[in-house]
Parts: structure tokens; sequence; C-alpha cells
């Protein structure tokens, strides 16, 4: 068995735990919740960034492109995924059945990104109103252990459809996993820095940060930590808790 320090995906580069700069370091025990917290505000920073310098927003030919390079990127890896997941599910038959969900996923919301519009309606005589629909800000994804990879691309693909970025928090039980899912990340050539950002950790600070922030007006979460990201909702107008999900 090989062992190495894991990576996190920030701002178009890989960092390390606990670093500065993409340095290594292995933090103690004692330094894990703050290292959490530390990583989870950088790539918030990172897609707030992205979110108001880059084109992202604004360019659903872009977008729709994105997501077909990733859909072909996880199609490539299907079979180092399924192995990465039989070894978290423990089932080859699921973990195979989740891998070959993920590209399909990714292409139906780049087909509904080229076929969004947006709704007018005649308000009065002489009088035009025109509604569109447009991305918010950064959506916060809380990945749980369960099925780690189709409830990642359940949350990510829609988002990024959206035109909002995204900060992603993986299960630190799933480094196989991990690794591939921010692999992707890295090799998405049309993806511009900063547009999705990957950690993970183990103890939730990071989520929990994402969770309370003002700066994510939405989030999408695991059910393990329900109560305790209920509670620290700042804004919340409508809430649906679902089995692996916390969706406005």
């Amino acid at each position: 068995m090989t062992t190495g320090t894991a990576l996190h995906w920030i701002d178009g580069a890989w960092v390390g735990p606990g670093a500065r700069d993409g340095a290594e370091a292995r933090p103690a025990p004692g330094e894990r919740e703050a290292d959490g917290r530390e990583m989870a505000a950088r790539a918030l920073a990172a897609a707030r960034r992205a979110f108001g310098e880059t084109r992202w927003k604004d360019d659903r030919h872009l977008r729709a492109r994105t997501l077909h390079e990733m859909a072909d990127l996880f199609a490539a890896r299907q079979g180092k995924l399924t192995e990465a997941l039989a070894q978290v599910d423990g089932s080859r038959r699921r973990a195979r059945f989740e891998a070959e969900t993920v590209p399909s996923r990714l292409r139906y919301f780049a087909s509904l990104v080229r076929s969004e519009h947006g709704r007018a309606l005649e308000a009065a005589p002489g009088q035009c109103s025109l509604v569109l629909r447009r991305p918010r800000g950064v959506a916060g994804i809380i990945v749980p252990r369960r099925s780690p990879a189709v409830l990642l691309v359940c949350s990510l693909a829609p988002a990024l459809a959206a035109g909002t970025t995204s900060v992603v928090r993986m299960p630190g039980q799933t480094a196989r996993v991990n690794a591939l899912v921010f692999g992707v990340f890295s090799e998405t050539e049309s993806l511009p820095r900063g547009v999705v950002n990957g950690f993970a950790e183990v103890d939730g600070a990071g989520a929990r940060y994402l969770v309370a922030t003002a700066d994510v007006p939405c989030a999408l979460g695991g059910a393990a930590r329900e109560a305790s990201a209920m509670d620290d909702f700042t804004r919340c107008e409508r809430v649906t808790i679902t089995p692996g999900t916390i969706q406005r």
C-alpha cells in the first residue's frame, strides 16, 4: 500500500492540508478543525473571486462546454472510479452503477444550459415584463460518504449549469474518490480558475463554516449534520432536508 499527503484543489492549484502555497504539511489532530475551516475559507474566497471576475455566470456556451468536458473525463476514468467506490461501498455492482451515472448526469445538465430561457409577458397595455434567471453567487456542496460521486454530481452539475461558482467539501474517508474527482477538476481545460474548488476533511469544521457563512447563499450537504446545519443557517428561505442533501 502506498501512502501520501492528500491534496485539495483550490483556486486552480493543488494545496496540501495545513499548507501554505502548496507546501506539504501533516497537521496534528488538534489542528485539523482549524485546517478544515481554513481550507473552506480559502476555497470560498477563490469561488467569490471567480464569480465576480470571470465570464462564467454570463457565458452559457462556456458552461455547457465545461460540463461536457467533465463528463468525458469522468467517462475515461470509469474503471478507476468504480474501483475507488467499491472500496468505500463494498459492492462492485453498486459502484459500477454509480460510476456509469456520473457522465450522463453532467451531459443532461449541459443540455439544459443551452435551453435555459426567461419569461416575457405584457404586464399592461404597452408595457412588457421580462424575467431572467440569474445565479446568486457561490454554492456550497457538502458531499456525504454514501455514494459520494453521484451525490456530488447531483449538486454540482445543476449549480454549474445555473452559473454559480462552487466549493465542494468531500468526506475524508473517501480519499481515492476525492483524488479522482479533484483530478477531473484540474484537467478540465475549459473550467476557469476558481469556479470549482474542492477540499476534504473528516471532522466537518469546514462544512459547518460553509453552512454558517453569509457568503454562501445556497448549501447542499450530508444528512449526518442536518441538525447543526439548520442551527447555523444565517439566511434561510425554504429548506428541504432529504437523506444526503440539504436544498434551498
